[in-house]
């Protein structure tokens, strides 16, 4: 079953459908699929509807209606439908970001996460990352990944995971955590705490290469806040409940300390407006003062004293989301700056990443596997180049 839990949005969600179909049915031309549409619109607003009811789908399609709801509670809708009528694989589909439109069927990430999804141990869910600027990819960079790795046994690429495929076993994991603090922790627009449910049900997490977005998606993102408070909050909020979820049986799995991101052009800077308001927020921070270039004072301690203290039985969860986002300006303010005197998110600038990453993991006690040895770009063998880049 396909899930697009949509808000207004007539002008992509025909594309999303029915590009989605098309790759699961490339990966599974035996199977039949059901597109659910989880319309969180106004009740008198049909465009999304009626976009939807155009899309030149093959299989089944239903509408439901959850009018104001959120994000959460509209994968939520549709993870219970799934489970209702018995899906064996449910793809949860970004209904806002068409992506890999361009791609054969066959070769899109999504009937690769379908492919992934059925060759893991014990099946659970694959991410499908969207392609991104480096840039907005920080917060990922410097807190999500390292901090979620040592809950998740793998190295996020994008930890918002918007576009997920889940086993049929998965969902119910997904729906009622066995672990109470996560219970619909993944409410606010993004879906790291499914993963947190997944993994924590002994069930297995992948991830995919990224998909190439639509021209005028990766146009809207070069200039998007990357420092965005309120967006922000809610991953780092989970990223610190995760550190306490009790271990599962099985062994933990060797995590790289570093994944590449697609779209890391080297020499590519922000647009000269982003990088001058990134560098002002982390200065009105009162953290704009100079510091070992590369490397912000004492970075990762930090991080490892907020993921120690959210492991303690009275976390001030709130209090130590605070803290954290300070401490990740304090981090950025110099580190930019070292970037952009090395040309981007170049190899200079990514070492020090590396090296952070590293002393957490080991700090942790989290097992480190060989590094990657992939550029910046991926490689232009396995992905095209990204919309506008070259």
């Amino acid at each position: 079953m396909i899930v697009l839990p949509a808000q207004t949005r007539a002008e992509t969600v025909a594309a999303v459908a029915e590009y989605t179909e098309r790759a699961v049915l490339a990966a599974a031309p035996a199977r039949s699929v059901s597109t659910v549409l989880v319309d969180t619109s106004a009740a008198d607003d049909r465009r999304t509807r009626s976009s939807f009811q155009a899309a030149r789908l093959w299989g089944s399609r239903l509408e439901l209606g959850v009018p104001g709801a959120g994000w959460g509670t509209a994968v939520a809708r549709g993870l219970r439908h799934a489970a209702q009528i018995g899906a064996t694989e449910v793809v949860l589909a970004d209904s806002a970001v068409p992506a890999d439109l361009d791609a054969p069927a066959g070769h899109t990430q999504i009937a690769s996460a379908l492919t992934r999804l059925r060759a893991q141990e014990r099946p659970g869910v694959v991410c499908s990352p969207l392609a991104a600027p480096w840039w907005q990819r920080l917060l990922a960079i410097h807190v999500l990944r390292p901090m979620c790795a040592p809950t998740l046994g793998v190295t996020l690429l994008d930890p918002q995971a918007r576009t997920l495929v889940l086993s049929g076993a998965a969902i119910p994991a997904a729906l009622s955590p066995s672990w109470g603090l996560m219970r619909m922790s993944w409410e606010r627009g993004h879906g790291l705490g499914i993963l947190a449910a997944v993994c924590q049900a002994g069930l297995n997490i992948g991830q995919t290469l990224p998909r190439i977005p639509h021209p005028d998606v990766f146009a809207r993102s070069m200039r998007r806040d990357p420092l965005d408070r309120n967006e922000a909050a809610p991953l780092l909020r989970i990223a610190l409940r995760m550190a306490s979820i009790p271990a599962t049986a099985r062994e933990p799995a060797p995590v790289v300390p570093w994944v590449a991101d697609l779209g890391l052009i080297r020499g590519q800077l922000p647009p000269p407006e982003v990088f001058t308001a990134m560098l002002t927020q982390c200065a009105q921070a009162g953290h704009g003062a100079a510091t070992p270039a590369g490397v912000a004072a004492g970075w990762p301690e930090p991080l490892l004293a907020s993921w120690h203290a959210a492991r303690t039985l009275r976390a001030n969860i709130p209090a130590l989301t605070e803290g954290l986002w300070l401490a990740y300006l304090a981090r950025l303010g110099p580190w930019l700056r070292f970037a952009a005197s090395t040309g981007g998110y170049s190899p200079p600038a990514r070492t020090s990443v590396v090296a952070a990453a590293r002393q957490f993991l080991l700090a942790t006690g989290t097992p480190i596997a060989a590094e990657q040895t992939a550029d910046d770009s991926y490689g232009e063998d396995l992905v095209p180049p990204l919309p506008g880049t070259g």
